[in-house]
């Protein structure tokens, strides 16, 4: 999978910016009281996500991933985010080390194995009562007709592992099955691009 990414990097932004920007826009202001906390985005892509908190005043962030050629852009433009070249399942963070954790767009691409390893991972590096802000598809009866639809193309679009992983993610369950209550208590959602995108807080549980 890592190989599909060095086009992909490329023509992310680009091709996705009036799609996602809205729902950057709405992270923003679910974490607007977060400035001050130490924050992660695991599988962070080409780091738009803290470029935009980074410009909004928040100051500890931190950007994961695994592919060099997502990094290369989020290494660009004038923003103090630190930058890891890791693995999300495996990080070398320590324990409780970040208050805020962000899985914006990651788990529904990975295979099951992988996307329960990454909770783990998410809650052995979060402190007491930590947050963890999941952003991903969702698919159920508040789901419209076009949301699907788009949501289905631009997987589609993205090919190989990554459109099965997707077709695994959305057959499952989606997040109500890889995010269980014993690591995390849900505490809020809402929708975006018609329903097809839950922006979901969770808190760390002991």
């Amino acid at each position: 999978m890592k190989k599909e990414y060095g086009f992909t990097a490329k023509i992310y932004d680009p091709m996705l910016y009036l799609a996602l920007n809205p729902i950057r826009k709405a992270v923003l202001k679910e974490l607007i009281d977060h400035r001050e906390s130490r924050i992660l985005d695991l599988c962070c892509g080409t780091g738009n996500q803290l470029k935009m908190l980074s410009r909004n005043g928040f100051k500890s962030l931190h950007c994961l991933d695994l592919s060099e050629s997502m990094l290369e852009v989020a290494r660009r433009g004038d923003h103090s985010i630190n930058v890891h070249r890791e693995d999300a399942a495996r990080t070398g963070f320590g324990d409780g080390e970040f208050d805020v954790v962000i899985l914006s767009f990651a788990l529904h691409e990975k295979d099951r194995k992988t996307q329960l390893e990454i909770i783990q991972e998410a809650h052995r590096i979060l402190g007491d009562d930590g947050t963890l802000l999941v952003v991903d598809f969702i698919f159920d009866e508040r789901t419209s007709g076009p949301g699907r639809f788009g949501a289905t193309m631009i997987e589609r679009m993205a090919g190989g592992e990554h459109y099965r992983n997707f077709k695994g993610y959305k057959q499952s369950g989606g997040l109500s099955e890889i995010i269980g209550e014993k690591m995390f208590r849900h505490a809020n959602s809402i929708r975006r691009a018609y329903g097809a995108v839950t922006i979901s807080t969770y808190r760390r549980s002991p």
